[in-house]
């Protein structure tokens, strides 16, 4: 009786394992969403403020776009961050380089 007790235990805690891992990875994916949307809105709202300039803001735009490319969200998140800022701060539009690739 023990020794299937012991059993079914070591079975229940090893097919648990991975879902402990996967929801580990969702939220470092959600945590990586949302420091970037972070900063595209920090950049924006630093240049309305006049904290930044126009040549400052564009290249931190541009170098945040290719970081959430190619290490955090991947091409359709990145796109979808871009919109969400831009939305949130339209006068942003006028900095946003014409390529942020």
């Amino acid at each position: 009786m023990r020794a299937s007790l012991i059993a079914f235990v070591s079975a229940t805690l090893l097919a648990s394992a991975p879902a402990h891992a996967l929801t580990s990875l969702e939220h470092l994916e959600i945590s990586l969403q949302g420091e970037a949307k972070g900063w595209l809105n920090a950049t924006c709202t630093y240049y309305g403020l006049g904290w930044i300039d126009e040549d400052h803001a564009r290249q931190a735009l541009t170098r945040l776009m290719q970081l959430i490319r190619a290490h955090h969200l991947g091409a359709t998140q990145a796109e979808q961050a871009k919109a969400e800022a831009l939305e949130r701060d339209p006068g942003c539009q006028a900095i946003w380089p014409k390529s942020d690739d």
